[in-house]
């Protein structure tokens, strides 16, 4: 970055009170450079057993966008983002105090190309599946549906959307191999594979106030398969997800969305001692959403539904949610938000919280 760049971004950074979604820190010669970021702090009480309510630091980030004209139709890009990680999480089984203050971690770093044919991107950053879900809750959609894999380092991705078909494809090597030796998975007898590889697609189509699309992602060697003695049997642990989504909004001042997903796991048979056998078992998880909200004036109110139907499970698990939010300004909002589900042993959560962007 060119001397003159930085020397602009701290007194455009303090200027922002009043910014767009992003801050144009330079436009000259054919360079544009941009900056974006978020704070969120929520107060957060999760659904589950006796779950405890705290203030949480939910999110924090910090991101820079570069592009530079090559020629009329072709820009090289580059993005650097950080993400601020509160030292507390919250889990079905209650809180995680952490060991710091929390961690800033680089979670996006990749440079492509751009054009009219679309955008192809090469680094870190995140899948196609951190997008998927329809769900219009912040917290409590208690089966919220995602695939496994969300973000990786060793993604090429390539987007085109030309506002009424859109697509996407990702493809994610982590062949240089890594392994999972928490305790949990020592203790079910699975750890990451090596060579694990990560296919994506998507496809969309946005017709009158319809928006429609699929999502699919393909990870082979998810995991590892080991025996009572912890001999690797197997490291080749499949899955497959995919989740249709579509959204109407052909009601003034409605949204109304749906979607139906599944999740199906290619592992091994287990016996009653624990050891692991080398037949395939598919195990298939369903989802389904729906929700709607109403926009009146700055506020926004919005409920959900949504189910999960595991195999192996006695029965199916659903849950609910309702939130309102109230917009201070285009880039500042309150929020509050009650959830439940008729799990087993499981108590309703709230949160209220509120994010600033600039």
């Amino acid at each position: 970055m060119k001397k003159t760049i930085l020397a602009m971004a701290v007194p455009a950074l303090l200027a922002a009170g009043s910014a767009s979604a992003s801050i144009n820190l330079y436009d000259a010669e054919g360079v544009k450079v941009d900056a974006s970021g978020a704070a969120e702090v929520q107060y957060f009480q999760n659904i589950g057993n006796n779950q405890d309510a705290k203030w949480r630091l939910d999110d924090g980030d910090f991101e820079v966008n570069t592009e530079v004209a090559i020629s009329d139709k072709l820009s090289a890009i580059g993005n650097i983002g950080f993400e601020f990680e509160s030292k507390e999480s919250v889990t079905d089984a209650g809180w995680d105090e952490g060991s710091s203050n929390g961690n800033v971690e680089n979670d996006s770093l990749y440079v492509g190309l751009k054009g009219d044919w679309g955008q192809f991107t090469v680094g870190r950053q995140l899948l196609l599946m951190d997008d998927a879900g329809i769900t219009k809750d912040y917290e409590l959609s208690k089966n919220l549906f995602t695939g496994t894999e969300t973000h990786a380092q060793q993604v090429g991705k390539y987007v085109y959307d030309n506002g009424t078909f859109y697509g996407a494809a990702t493809y994610t090597d982590k062949s240089d191999g890594f392994e999972d030796d928490s305790a949990e998975a020592v203790k079910d007898g699975y750890g990451a594979g090596d060579d694990t590889r990560i296919y994506e697609a998507r496809l969309g189509y946005r017709v009158a106030d319809v928006d429609a699309r699929v999502y699919y992602q393909r990870v082979d060697n998810i995991g590892r398969n080991n025996d009572s003695a912890g001999n690797v049997i197997s490291d080749e642990v499949n899955q497959d997800a995919y989740n249709f989504e579509i959204e109407y909004t052909g009601i003034e001042n409605v949204g109304i969305a749906a979607s139906i997903g599944r999740i199906s796991t290619d592992t091994f048979d287990e016996d009653n001692n624990g050891n692991i056998s080398s037949s395939v078992v598919d195990q298939e998880t369903d989802y389904m959403s729906i929700a709607a909200d109403y926009t009146m004036g700055k506020t926004t109110f919005a409920v959900g539904y949504d189910n999960k139907d595991e195999d192996g499970e006695s029965s199916d698990v659903n849950g609910y949610y309702a939130n309102v939010t109230y917009a201070l300004h285009s880039n500042a909002k309150v929020y509050a938000e009650v959830g439940d589900s008729d799990g087993e042993n499981e108590d309703f959560g709230y949160v209220a919280g509120m994010e600033v962007k600039f």
